[in-house]
């Protein structure tokens, strides 16, 4: 028997490496604006937070108006190339079979707009392994992903909260699995870090998605 009954996943440097399509094209937005460009550790900060958080963190003197341009630059060159620019991580589609076929509900929860979470799911093949896909709408500003985690929840149906499983790779996941009373097992295989996770008190640690599936089937 299973320790959960959903276990639910964010997505980019979660269930895929989206990381090369993101960078590219906040990086040609930047370009665009003539803004300076952040470092390779800077930029590895937009996995996580909704978009408009990170620009507002790097280039604090923004206007809303200037965010929004900037956005606007983003979209367009991730519809037109970013959003190809991925892969799924090693194990991910092996793991959601495995949740699937011992009757465990499966959701992605995640701050990326919806119609890109699910185009991306649906290109990639594995949109069918997910009961429930939810995503943001394009005005999400909110860094608190506790929303999008509560909706998840309700969209598997699970009501018993200790049976719920968040798995995420930032600080994000793992708040937002908090406030909405579920714990959180935060990979080391995406954008976060060991340090990040510890001083968020994320409940597990993990490296790779067999030890996900430990943890859920007890191994």
């Amino acid at each position: 028997m299973a320790n959960f009954d959903a276990v639910l996943f964010d997505f980019d440097g979660t269930v895929a490496d989206t990381g090369e399509g993101v960078f590219f094209c906040v990086r040609y937005a930047i370009d665009v604006h003539s803004l300076e460009q952040p470092s390779d550790e800077e930029i590895r900060k937009f996995i996580g937070p909704p978009m408009t958080v990170s620009f507002h963190t790097l280039y604090p003197w923004l206007t809303e108006d200037d965010v929004d341009s900037l956005m606007k630059s983003y979209r367009r060159k991730y519809d037109e190339i970013g959003m190809y620019k991925y892969y799924i991580y090693d194990g991910m589609v092996e793991l959601l079979q495995k949740l699937r076929a011992n009757g465990v509900k499966t959701a992605v929860a995640s701050s990326k707009p919806q119609d890109f979470l699910e185009r991306i799911l649906v290109m990639s093949g594995i949109d069918k392994q997910f009961d429930c896909i939810v995503g943001a709408d394009r005005k999400y500003k909110d860094s608190d992903k506790a929303a999008i985690v509560n909706s998840a929840i309700e969209k598997t149906g699970v009501t018993d909260r200790s049976r719920i499983l968040m798995v995420g790779d930032r600080k994000f996941d793992i708040v937002g699995a908090h406030k909405a009373d579920v714990v959180c097992a935060a990979v080391l295989f995406g954008y976060g870090c060991r340090e990040e996770f510890v001083e968020y008190k994320a409940d597990y640690i993990v490296e790779s998605c067999d030890e996900i599936a430990d943890i859920v089937f007890g191994g």
